[in-house]
């Protein structure tokens, strides 16, 4: 395991027999306890979660507890091809099969993408697959659920854009519990220890693209990861505040050893860093990183993996650094972090939103998202980030 550190958050946390929670079902539940077990171990399972890139990372724990309960069992995941380097060769996954999303996405538009897409589904037909478990919960999944033809399909009662449709054993979510935990609860439905181990991997190709883009940047051995940018506008943080922050922390920064500062970021995101890299350049002491659109998903993972600390929105790399060890501090304004944040690292993260009365899509409206990360201080994060970085060096 490449991935040093092991176990982040609450790694071996266990539920008890699932039976117990659907003694207390709600009205309307498909299924009943009897028909949770299955009839015999599956040889085939499949998880499906494409994407979010953040989603992906966080579901790593559905493959860790089907991989103990069923070692004997061959475990593939769909992911959409450009985030494949997230869990590409993880030691749980036995395959990882890439959805081409954004090629298919106008199949009704050309025939040859149609029949790309349909000779896609039935190649996936032809896994033969015992075990399917949908951890997405949105109609593309659903569909892959249901074109597979296994004998077990879990999802989620009542998933958006009829889901549900592509599963035939139904799970009601637990009110308010975390994004893990909910996708926990579909493995503890089929008689699987469900473990929430966040572990990730840290891949070979990964690791070397990261080493060679370092060298060539010439960045020492403690550096810090800025991830601020978010296909969502409204759950980014105003520009001028890194540059803030980062002069309010240089002190305990430099004391550290940190000089190295990355931004990270998704190709077409470079004109989110870009601002935010040059305001940074102004503070002394410190070498500015902008690298956003220049490394592989993989080398991401690697970059983050080596971090001294992460500072992060409500984005991947957050989830990236709960599940290999890395330091991190999030800043959340319309999502909860204790919801959508990283598994069993709500501590370490500022919330603007914290009092409010928050719409679950809050953050999509650019405007009223922006209002509630802005209300996220300089000198809240500054405050977090020194207790953080004590907290690396053992002090209270």
């Amino acid at each position: 395991m490449d991935a040093a550190g092991g176990v982040a958050g609450r790694g071996g946390c266990c539920f008890g027999s699932f039976t117990d929670a659907a003694r207390n079902r709600p009205p309307g539940t498909l299924y009943f306890a009897s028909s949770l077990r299955m009839r015999s171990p599956p040889r085939r399972i499949l998880i499906v979660r494409p994407s979010a890139l953040g989603d992906v990372c966080r579901t790593v724990p559905i493959a860790w507890s089907l991989r103990e309960a069923f070692p004997k069992a061959s475990v593939d995941w769909v992911v959409e091809d450009r985030w494949m380097g997230a869990v590409q060769g993880h030691p749980a996954v036995d395959r990882v099969i890439a959805f081409p999303k954004r090629d298919f996405r106008r199949w009704w538009r050309s025939i040859p993408v149609a029949v790309r897409t349909v000779q896609w589904f039935t190649k996936l037909r032809r896994g033969r697959y015992d075990l399917v478990i949908d951890a997405q919960g949105l109609a593309r999944s659903g569909l892959m659920a249901l074109v597979t033809g296994a004998r077990t399909r879990v999802g989620h009662q009542g998933s958006r854009e009829f889901a549900w449709l592509g599963a035939n054993r139904r799970v009601p979510r637990r009110p308010d519990s975390h994004v893990v935990d909910a996708m926990l609860e579909l493995v503890a439905a089929v008689g699987a220890p469900a473990r929430a181990d966040m572990r990730l991997d840290v891949s070979v190709a990964g690791k070397r693209e990261w080493q060679a883009a370092s060298e060539r940047a010439s960045i020492g051995p403690r550096m810090l990861v800025l991830a601020t940018t978010n296909g969502w506008a409204g759950k980014r943080w105003p520009n001028a505040r890194y540059a803030a922050l980062l002069h309010a922390v240089s002190a305990q920064l430099l004391a550290s050893g940190i000089r190295d500062v990355l931004l990270t970021g998704a190709p077409g995101e470079e004109p989110q860093t870009a601002p935010i890299a040059e305001l940074l350049r102004q503070i002394g002491g410190f070498r500015i990183h902008d690298m956003a659109g220049q490394l592989s998903v993989a080398a991401t993972v690697a970059a983050v993996h080596d971090a001294a600390l992460l500072i992060g929105l409500d984005s991947a790399p957050i989830h990236m650094a709960a599940g290999l060890g890395t330091p991190f501090v999030g800043l959340y304004g319309a999502t909860r972090p204790w919801i959508d944040g990283p598994y069993g690292g709500a501590e370490w993260c500022v919330h603007g939103g914290a009092g409010m009365q928050l719409d679950e899509h809050e953050h999509r409206d650019a405007v009223r998202g922006a209002a509630v990360m802005e209300r996220i201080s300089v000198e809240a994060v500054a405050t977090l980030v020194q207790r953080r970085l004590r907290s690396m060096e053992g002090v209270a």
